[in-house]
């Protein structure tokens, strides 16, 4: 798992499919706690049980790797907005999945929050952005050209603001007026706010073209 992992100073990014066989399934199964099994079994869907159960499997075995541990040994708390961590240790990590594609990041160093999501082709962007976004944004993306550019501009957006609400465990309510006009110009690779770090993630792990990510970090 960790051979896979692209780096910037002190974060450590990787990827994983989570369109998985059945004997992958059963495999990444095993190495979840009653609780997460329980959570996965409540599921209605199979696809939706599937990516729980491949992408909380992936993740105890980077973590186990990271830690020097057994996958199935590593026990999770919850903070007061459900992001997950891990007990006794002082490492953090987030992860992020859409469709049957996941992302992780971890570091010893910084709180992170990463983010994923698909660009959906069908979704009215501009009724989303005029409601929600900066002025600044909303001109971006109703200036970006087609339909698909506007697209990929708006979720290039949610995916950055996603990633400092993860980050720094605000809702995403309270950080929609997280101005990302500068990244989305390209004027800079990097934001900051505050303390915290933000960039879209783009060299960092190859993937997909109908897909954008971003990452936020910053001191804990």
């Amino acid at each position: 798992m960790l051979n896979n992992l692209t780096r910037l100073p002190n974060l450590y990014f990787t990827q994983a499919q989570l369109n998985i066989n059945i004997d992958e399934y059963d495999r990444l199964r095993m190495l979840l706690s009653l609780d997460e099994r329980d959570r996965a079994d409540r599921l209605r869907h199979h696809s939706a049980r599937q990516n729980f159960v491949a992408a909380r499997g992936n993740l105890r075995e980077i973590l186990g790797e990271w830690l020097d541990c057994e996958p199935e040994d590593i026990q999770f708390g919850y903070g007061d907005r459900g992001k997950p961590f891990v007990q006794n240790h002082s490492v953090y990590f987030n992860l992020a999945h859409s469709q049957d594609l996941a992302i992780y990041v971890i570091s010893n160093d910084y709180a992170v929050g990463i983010d994923l999501e698909y660009v959906d082709r069908g979704r009215d962007v501009i009724k989303i952005a005029k409601r929600y976004f900066a002025e600044a944004e909303q001109a971006l993306i109703m200036g970006a050209g087609d339909r698909y550019v506007q697209q990929q501009t708006f979720f290039k957006a949610w995916t950055l603001k996603e990633a400092y609400a993860k980050a720094t465990g605000q809702g995403i309510a309270n950080i929609l007026n997280v101005d990302v006009a500068v990244l989305l110009k390209g004027d800079c690779h990097t934001l900051q706010i505050g303390e915290w770090q933000l960039k879209l993630i783009e060299h960092e792990l190859a993937i997909a073209p109908d897909f954008v990510a971003a990452i936020c970090w910053g001191c804990p």
